[in-house]
């Protein structure tokens, strides 16, 4: 008699959306559980709970009942001499541990190393995995059937594009790299090595002409914008950041106003930790004039989106950059339609679009254009503006024929 017993369970209270729910191998000992994920999701109505098995009316129920077996004698080998149900968990998971484990500590270091956009990301990235495959995954329980599940939940279930599908994945894929690398898992243990992720899906990044940046920017009492409201101050931001080489909102809510100075901004990027110092043209230098003389006020922001404090520690900062950048998208589309100017898919963001296709119609040179946006490689810049080949295109076009 083993000193823990196990049993195939099925976890109705884990289902998914689609209505199928997880069988579990339960490890119990001295009145303590465990649970092991097999990986099989099938309806209540297949399952059999006293014989513990998928019943024959399922499609496939001989295969997953075959797994179901293979993870179960395993289980109940490793019962033969395992002081209790953890032990029984730790050796299916095997000597890395669990995916879902090493995930995990994988998140917990970026959050160490203050890397806390990439920390939500990879956050995300985990509660879908575990949503889809189980909350408690083994390496060897994620195969290249198990990815292609992955990427068809996100496609059904979470109604991703293709983009945020990749980026899904290849956060997963960066994940079994480290590990790889770490020695934690062999190399061919990787999934990835048989699996082909969805192709990309072209971006159409929505950008202003210099002749709609105007529009906005002369908007004023008579269109109805009230001086002194948020709606103002999004706009005026906004076009800052236009005339700053497309700073993100994140680094215009945190700009100081002692950061601006000679006709220049000087500050670090809170997304890469990059020092960038752009000079400023006359709209800029007076926007950050005006705004400075009640900077004092506001722990020296230049901009009123943060006040006194918010820096006290990352994970607020961040959820309030994220909660005013939301605001200000709305504001903006506001102010749009007073000046006159389309507000669908118009967002902060689209400043560093503006800026950077306007630089490139000007003749800009790309390693001028990719420093000035801060970007580590020329490749980042180049496919950032690949969006806009269209445009060049046309525009080159015009410019051969327009006699």
């Amino acid at each position: 008699m083993p000193y823990a017993t196990t049993k195939l369970v099925q976890r109705a209270d884990k289902a998914r959306a689609d209505g199928t729910a997880p069988v579990y191998v339960r490890i119990t000992a001295n009145r303590k559980s465990r649970y092991k994920a097999t990986g099989v999701y099938v309806e209540p109505k297949h399952w059999n709970p006293k014989r513990q098995e998928v019943r024959a009316s399922h499609d496939i129920a001989d295969t997953l009942n075959a797994k179901l077996r293979d993870t179960l004698n395993e289980a109940r080998e490793h019962a033969l001499d395992a002081p209790n149900a953890q032990a029984v968990q730790q050796k299916l998971n095997g000597a890395g541990g669990s995916l879902t484990g090493y995930f995990q500590r994988f998140i917990d270091r970026l959050d160490a190393e203050g890397k806390l956009w990439e920390w939500k990301k990879y956050r995300v990235t985990l509660g879908k995995l575990r949503e889809c495959l189980g909350t408690d995954l083994a390496w060897r329980d994620v195969d290249r059937d198990a990815l292609t599940r992955f990427e068809r939940f996100l496609r059904e279930q979470k109604n991703n594009n293709p983009n945020t599908i990749r980026k899904e994945l290849t956060r997963t894929r960066r994940v079994y790299k480290e590990a790889i690398r770490e020695g934690v898992i062999a190399p061919s243990d990787d999934p990835f090595l048989l699996y082909q992720k969805p192709k990309a899906q072209k971006v159409e990044r929505r950008k202003l002409s210099p002749e709609e940046i105007a529009k906005l920017e002369s908007v004023g009492v008579g269109e109805g914008l009230t001086p002194g409201t948020f709606d103002e101050a999004a706009r005026d931001a906004f076009v800052f950041s236009y005339y700053a080489a497309g700073m993100r909102f994140g680094d215009v809510a945190r700009l100081k106003a002692s950061e601006v100075a000679d006709g220049r901004a000087s500050y670090r990027m809170l997304k890469t930790g990059t020092p960038v110092s752009v000079p400023l043209p006359p709209p800029a230098v007076r926007i950050a004039q005006r705004y400075a003389e009640g900077a004092e006020s506001r722990g020296g922001y230049l901009f009123p989106f943060l006040e006194p404090g918010d820096e006290r520690d990352g994970v607020h900062l961040r959820r309030r950059i994220n909660s005013k950048n939301s605001q200000a998208n709305t504001a903006l589309k506001r102010v749009a339609e007073k000046a006159g100017v389309a507000s669908a898919g118009l967002s902060f963001h689209v400043s560093r679009h503006s800026f950077a296709d306007y630089a490139r119609r000007q003749g800009g040179d790309l390693y001028a254009i990719s420093k000035a946006l801060g970007h580590s490689t020329l490749q980042t810049t180049e496919a950032y503006l690949k969006s806009f080949d269209r445009d060049a295109v046309d525009s080159l076009a015009n410019k051969l024929w327009q006699n």
